[in-house]
């Protein structure tokens, strides 16, 4: 049919600008806290655009509800506002085509949601935590950042470089404070240096007309050398799995791991995720009365309650998560309850309209 096809079309134009523009607002909030962390030192610099890209999943979480749920109240709204809605009724279209439009864009939206929730938001956070973890662990030289100080990856030295540019070092100074097996306090001064790995994946600095001073000034047998090629090999450290069902981070879980982990925050996940696939029909299905509006009406007449309702169906879920991991209540009790309230008043505002409810209001007034 033209009419399902057009509302399909606009429909989803609309929920694809809103998924942009909140994508692109969440996309800067999430670029402003990392690029502060690569300032710092937190996080090499290499690791930016991977951070920002397995983050995505953490903000398809309330984006993807969110998008539909604003696609199709702007979109039907307009379409109420302009008469349009009314000429398709009043040459024969029937209400349950609107219904069908969303059923459509619910059963895309879901999908994506569940892909999100089931597999894309776990492997993404596992991947984010061994990035970090892998960097503190092993940081790299060439990423080391100019005029700072910063220990090397056994905490038994401290590097000091002048000038970055890829993997050519100017000013280099190396002190290794911390000694194993008798070995003496030294300090390695360089102008010029270089950064490489071998076959073995070792990080390697190679230090040209290098100078080391060995021992401290109590000891008589204090030694001065001289290198013209002073190479230093880094050995990685193996990132250690944590099996700790306390440490675990349960945002890292399957949704069926997450299922037969008995525990309060497990089962505070658990339902919080079949909440964010929930939310996207119901949401869809609630907006749907909520959108019809008089063309004599402004349009914040339909979005402010509209969004009332959504922000409170959100605050009151995460809440539930939050205080469930703590034990403080019952996430599968809520979670039933919340949602059950929602489709109440769902299908409450979509037979408003209808013939049995004007009788059973009519009934109502007249007594």
């Amino acid at each position: 049919m033209i009419i399902r096809r057009y509302l399909v079309k606009e429909t989803l134009k609309t929920q694809g600008a809103i998924l942009f523009i909140l994508l692109l607002i969440f996309f800067s909030q999430k670029l402003i806290k990392i690029l502060s962390s690569a300032i710092e030192g937190n996080i090499p610099r290499d690791l930016i655009m991977p951070l920002l890209v397995l983050g995505i999943s953490n903000m398809a979480d309330l984006i993807l509800p969110l998008s539909l749920f604003l696609g199709v109240l702007v979109t039907f709204g307009r379409l109420y506002s302009d008469s349009e809605m009314v000429a398709m009724h009043a040459c024969g279209v029937k209400k349950n085509v609107t219904y069908q439009v969303v059923f459509l864009l619910c059963i895309f939206t879901c999908s994506l949601s569940l892909f999100n929730t089931i597999w894309f938001g776990p492997w993404s956070s596992i991947k984010q935590d061994q990035l970090i973890e892998n960097a503190k662990l092993n940081p790299s030289l060439a990423g080391l950042l100019s005029g700072q100080f910063q220990q090397t990856p056994d905490g038994n030295s401290v590097i000091y470089i002048g000038n970055v540019n890829n993997n050519n070092l100017d000013n280099v100074f190396i002190a290794k404070v911390n000694t194993r097996n008798n070995e003496r306090p030294s300090i390695i001064i360089a102008n010029k240096g270089k950064t490489g790995h071998d076959k073995e994946g070792n990080q390697i600095i190679t230090l040209e007309n290098a100078n080391r001073y060995e021992g401290t000034a109590n000891l008589k047998d204090f030694r001065i050398s001289n290198f013209h090629n002073y190479l230093g090999i880094i050995k990685p450290k193996e990132l250690e799995m944590n099996n700790d069902d306390d440490k675990i981070d349960v945002q890292q879980l399957g949704i069926l791991e997450l299922y037969h982990h008995n525990t309060a925050k497990t089962k505070a996940e658990f339902y919080w995720r079949l909440t964010l696939i929930i939310s996207v029909p119901l949401m869809a299905f609630l907006v749907i009365p909520l959108s019809v509006s008089n063309p004599r009406q402004g349009r914040l007449a339909q979005i402010l309650p509209a969004l009332l309702l959504y922000l409170a169906y959100f605050l009151l879920a995460s809440s539930v998560k939050a205080n469930a991991g703590k034990e403080r209540l019952d996430a599968e009790i809520w979670f039933y309850l919340i949602n059950i309230v929602y489709f109440i008043v769902a299908i409450i505002l979509n037979f408003w309209d209808s013939l049995f409810m004007r009788k059973l209001r009519l009934k109502y007034v007249a007594s």
